[in-house]
């Protein structure tokens, strides 16, 4: 699955993912607000878009996770 695939694939699965710190390390969270920072980003939408990975599957980590989403979000 290339890219594009793989973007879209996550943007079906956005509707359903939620936003929320709950369940997030220091590290996590630290992590999300860095990348929004040096990305400008906003973080509802980073933490939106790192839920509907997880719901699709394919990163192990939340960390994984919140690189995969600035990935998407920048990729436009």
């Amino acid at each position: 699955m290339n890219i594009e695939e793989r973007i879209r694939l996550v943007d079906l699965a956005v509707g359903s993912a939620t936003v929320s710190l709950t369940g997030l390390t220091d590290v996590e969270i630290n992590l999300a607000e860095k990348l929004c920072q040096h990305f400008e980003l906003k973080l509802g939408t980073l933490l939106r878009r790192a839920a509907a990975i997880e719901i699709v599957g394919g990163a192990d980590s939340v960390s994984d996770r919140l690189r995969e989403a600035a990935q998407h979000l920048i990729y436009d």
